[in-house]
C-alpha cells in the first residue's frame, strides 16, 4: 500500500508518438510516473484504501492493465534489488509468521499520517505493534492454535 518511493523518473530514450497529436514525448524528455496515484487509482483497485490481499492472487493481477502495480519499477530498469529484497522478506516473514501472534499496539495511529517532508513514504509516528511468542503452535485450517 505505500511503495517506499511514490514517484519513478525517466528520461525518454526515444520520441514517443501517444496516437493523439496534442500528447507526445520528446526525446530527452524527463517523465514522472506516479506510482502511489497508481497504487490508490479506484479504477484499478476498488476502495483503494483497504488492504486486501486477494488483490495479487493471478487471476486479479490478469485482470487489471500492465504496470498498475510498481512497488520495484518495471522493465530492464527496475529496483536492483527486487529478487533479493522478495527472498529476505519471504524468509523474514516465515520465521516470524510461525513464531509470533501479531497485533496492532494502542500507541499506532490508524489511519497511519505519513511523513510531507521526505522522498521517501514512512509513517510520520511509526508503526508500533505488539509481538506474543508462540509457545507450542500448530496450524489448523488456516488458523493458528496456541497449544
Amino acid at each position: 500500500m505505500y511503495p517506499i518511493v511514490p514517484n519513478l523518473m525517466r528520461k525518454a530514450q526515444a520520441y514517443y508518438d501517444t496516437g493523439d497529436p496534442k500528447y507526445y514525448i520528446e526525446k530527452g524528455t524527463m517523465v514522472i510516473i506516479p506510482t502511489i496515484a497508481i497504487h490508490y487509482d479506484p479504477q484499478y483497485y476498488p476502495d483503494p484504501e483497504r488492504f486486501e490481499p486477494a488483490r495479487f492472487t493471478p487471476e486479479e493481477i490478469q485482470r487489471r492493465p500492465a504496470c498498475t502495480w510498481l512497488p520495484f519499477g518495471e522493465g530492464p530498469r527496475n529496483c536492483i534489488g527486487m529478487r533479493f529484497g522478495r527472498m529476505q522478506t519471504s524468509i523474514g516473514l516465515i520465521y516470524l509468521l510461525r513464531n509470533f501472534r501479531f497485533s496492532v499496539a494502542a500507541e499506532t495511529e490508524i489511519p497511519c499520517p505519513l511523513t510531507k517532508a521526505s522522498v521517501l513514504f514512512s509513517p510520520k509516528n511509526g508503526i508500533q505493534l505488539r509481538l506474543n511468542r508462540l509457545k507450542g503452535a500448530k496450524l489448523i485450517r488456516g488458523e493458528w492454535e496456541i497449544l
